[in-house]
């Protein structure tokens, strides 16, 4: 009985502290997807998403993997507190390196300071917090070289990633017909990466 009673005031308190945290303006950020699809849920109410519940730990590290004669290497870092638009979030920094294999370097953001306008950077997480969107500018953005960066988590070793491109316009001067995108652009190509540290 007295087992029962410890976990109805654990729950309680737990109840009331995830109260408090959304009227204070503070959401977990798991749920700003759902802020995103349900036009009941006002953006207008929200300060801070928040990741509370630390679901953007799993992705923090050095992860490398290989694709079409290439190294992939990314550095993922949390931003934390980077406001836009009157709402401030906390979020992925992912730094990278593509390599390929004879060493030629297509590009290198690793070294660049954390305001480069090509890191990847920021969203949200999809339906769960396995699978993580963040917003992708290649230097070839007028040329339609952005979209999504994907990182899906598989554990705490392995994340398929991959982009998926942006359907907007291409800029004047643009092939239409060559892909100009150097990551892979589709879950069934996704490069496997393996945590380094």
């Amino acid at each position: 009985m007295k087992n029962i009673i410890n976990i109805i005031v654990v729950l309680s308190l737990y109840s009331c502290f995830a109260q408090n945290i959304q009227l204070a303006g503070v959401v977990p950020l798991e749920e700003y997807y759902n802020y995103k699809t349900d036009d009941n849920l006002k953006l207008s109410d929200v300060n801070y998403f928040k990741d509370v519940n630390n679901h953007l730990d799993k992705f923090v590290g050095t992860w490398t993997g290989s694709y079409d004669n290439k190294t992939l290497t990314l550095n993922i870092t949390i931003l934390e507190q980077k406001v836009g638009y009157r709402i401030a979030y906390d979020e992925l920094l992912i730094k990278y390196k593509i390599e390929e294999d004879n060493g030629n370097v297509l590009i290198n953001t690793l070294d660049m300071f954390d305001s480069y306008k090509y890191h990847m950077s920021g969203k949200f997480f999809a339906d769960t917090t396995s699978v993580y969107l963040a917003n992708y500018y290649g230097e070839q953005v007028e040329c339609n070289q952005k979209g999504y960066a994907i990182f899906d988590f598989i554990n705490s070793n392995t994340i398929n990633f991959w982009i998926a491109p942006s359907n907007d316009i291409v800029g004047p001067g643009c092939s239409l017909t060559e892909n100009i995108h150097i990551l892979p652009t589709d879950a069934n190509n996704a490069v496997v990466l393996t945590k380094q540290n």
